[in-house]
C-alpha cells in the first residue's frame, strides 16, 4: 500500500497540459511488481540449502553405499561339507629317547673326539680324561695284589702238602686196621685148631676192637682235616679272584677315562673343552636314539582344555605323510602358550631314518575331532576386520553386496565353521574390508 502511495503521488506530481496548449494527454500509470521478485535471490539460495540437508537427511538415514571394484576371486560360495577342527602349528624334531652320557672318572679333558651333532655307535670314545692320582692308586692296587697273590700261592701250597700228608695218615690207618683184622682173623682160626686158648682169643678180641675204633676214630679225624683242608684252599682261590677282580675294577678305571657313547645315536649338549675339569659321575652330553623321534610344539593357551594326550596329528616330510600322537602336554603358561609332545611312530627302515634330523621344523596338523557335517566358509582376510562378526553379502545381481550380521564358531587352516546368518548357496566377499570403511552397501 505504501509503494502504491508513492506511485500515486510521483504521478500526482507530474506537470499536467491543459487543451489551451494544444491538447495534453494524460500517462497510463505502471502496474506494480510482485513482492517476491525483490527477494528471489535469497529464496532461490534457501530452497537450494533446503534441498542440500534434506539430501543430507536421506544420506544419513539410509544405507551407506559405496562404489569398488570386485573380481570373482574375492568372492566365495557358502557350502555344506565336511569340518575337521585341527591346528596347524610348528614343530621342533628331537630323539624321542635320550641317553646322558656321564663321565665316571673325574679327571682333565685332554682330548675331544666328537663334537656335538656328530653321529657315534655304540664304544665311540668322546673325550679323553687325565688323572694321575688315579694312576697312582692303580698301580699301588697292582703292588698289592701281587704281594697278596704270593702269600695266597704259599698258603696254597701248605695246604696241599698238608693234604698229601692227610691222606698218607689214612691210607696207613686204612692198612693198620685191615692188618688188624687179619690178625683177628688168624686168632679166631688158631683157636679152632687148639693152638690158642679162648682166653687168648678173649683177649685178642678186646684188642681188635680197641684198635678198630681208635683207627677209625683216626681215620674220621682225618676226613675231617681233609675237608677242612680242601675248603680253606677254596676260601683262599675265593679271595684271590676277589682280588684279582678288584684290581681289574681298579685298572677299569684307568679306562673309564676315556668316555664312550653308552649307545647309538647323535651327540647333542656336550659342553666340554680341553683343559675343563670334570667331576666323577658328571654329565657331559647326551646321545639321541635315531630309531624314533618326537616333536615338541607351543599352542595358544586358548586350546590348553582341547588337547590331550592320544590325539592324532600329521606331518609331511619330503612327501612323505607321517602320523603322530600327543603323547604329553604341560600345564604351564608362558607367554600365553603352552607346550606339548608328540611322538612319531617308528620308523621301519633305515631311509627312513635318515630323512629326519635333530632340530629340523615340521609343519603339524593336530586334530581336535573327528571330521563333522557343518556349514563352512574359506578362510579370508575379512576376518582381520569383522572378527568373525559380520560380513558383506553378495546379492542375487552379482553387482552389489551389504553388510549382515553372522556368528562363526571352529576354524582350522582352511575353513571358518558358520553357526548362524548364512545359508548353503549364498556368496560372501572374503578378501579385506580395509577399504570399505563404514559402507554397508558395495557396488561394482
Amino acid at each position: 500500500m505504501e509503494k502504491n502511495k508513492n506511485s500515486q503521488l510521483h504521478f500526482d506530481s507530474l506537470p499536467r497540459k491543459n487543451a489551451a496548449g494544444g491538447g495534453s494527454a494524460m500517462d497510463i500509470p505502471l502496474p506494480p511488481r510482485p513482492w517476491y521478485v525483490k527477494y528471489r535471490k535469497y529464496i532461490v539460495g534457501g530452497a537450494v540449502l533446503a534441498a542440500l540437508m534434506i539430501y543430507a537427511v536421506v544420506l544419513q538415514l539410509g544405507p551407506r553405499t559405496l562404489k569398488v571394484t570386485i573380481g570373482d576371486e574375492q568372492m566365495a560360495v557358502v557350502t555344506e561339507g565336511e569340518f575337521l577342527e585341527y591346528i596347524d602349528v610348528n614343530g621342533v624334531v628331537s630323539p624321542a629317547t635320550s641317553m646322558r652320557v656321564n663321565a665316571q672318572e673325574g679327571g682333565t679333558v685332554e682330548r675331544i673326539c666328537c663334537r656335538n651333532g656328530d653321529v657315534v655307535r655304540r664304544g665311540d670314545t668322546i673325550l679323553v680324561l687325565s688323572n694321575p692320582k688315579v694312576l697312582e692308586e692303580i698301580a699301588a692296587e697292582r703292588q698289592t695284589y701281587e704281594l697278596q697273590q704270593m702269600q695266597h700261592r704259599q698258603q696254597l701250597i701248605e695246604m696241599q702238602q698238608k693234604s698229601i700228608t692227610l691222606r698218607s695218615q689214612a691210607l696207613q690207618a686204612n692198612f693198620e686196621l685191615k692188618k688188624m683184622a687179619q690178625d683177628y682173623e688168624l686168632a679166631e682160626e688158631e683157636a679152632r685148631m687148639g693152638v690158642k686158648s679162648q682166653a687168648q682169643l678173649k683177649v685178642a678180641r678186646d684188642e681188635y676192637d680197641y684198635n678198630r675204633q681208635r683207627t677209625l676214630l683216626n681215620i674220621e679225624s682225618l676226613h675231617q682235616d681233609s675237608v677242612l683242608n680242601i675248603i680253606g684252599r677254596q676260601l683262599i682261590e675265593q679271595q684271590m679272584a676277589m682280588e684279582a677282580q678288584r684290581l681289574a675294577n681298579s685298572i677299569s678305571r684307568r679306562d673309564a677315562l676315556a668316555v664312550l657313547a653308552p649307545t647309538d645315536g647323535q651327540i647333542s649338549n656336550l659342553n666340554a673343552s680341553i683343559g675343563a675339569q670334570v667331576s666323577a659321575g658328571e654329565q657331559v652330553g647326551e646321545i639321541g636314539v635315531l630309531t624314533d623321534y618326537m616333536v615338541t610344539a607351543r599352542l595358544n593357551e586358548y586350546y590348553i582344555d582341547h588337547v590331550q594326550t592320544g590325539l592324532p596329528a600329521t606331518a609331511t616330510l619330503k612327501g612323505q605323510r607321517h602320523a603322530f600322537e600327543v603323547s604329553r602336554t604341560t600345564p604351564q603358561v608362558q607367554d600365553h602358550s603352552f607346550a606339548v609332545e608328540l611322538k612319531a611312530a617308528p620308523l621301519s627302515s633305515q631311509e627312513e631314518t635318515e630323512e629326519w634330523r635333530v632340530g629340523q621344523t615340521l609343519r603339524l596338523q593336530i586334530e581336535l575331532g573327528k571330521p563333522e557335517r557343518r556349514l563352512i566358509i574359506p578362510r579370508g582376510s575379512f576376518y582381520a576386520q569383522t572378527g568373525g562378526q559380520w560380513v558383506m553379502l553378495v546379492d542375487e545381481t552379482g553387482h552389489s553386496a551389504h553388510r549382515i550380521p553372522i556368528k562363526l564358531g571352529r576354524q582350522n587352516t582352511e575353513h571358518y565353521e558358520v553357526l548362524s546368518g548364512l545359508h548353503a548357496g549364498d556368496r560372501i566377499l572374503i578378501s579385506g574390508y580395509e577399504a570399505f570403511g563404514d559402507a554397508e552397501v558395495v557396488k561394482w
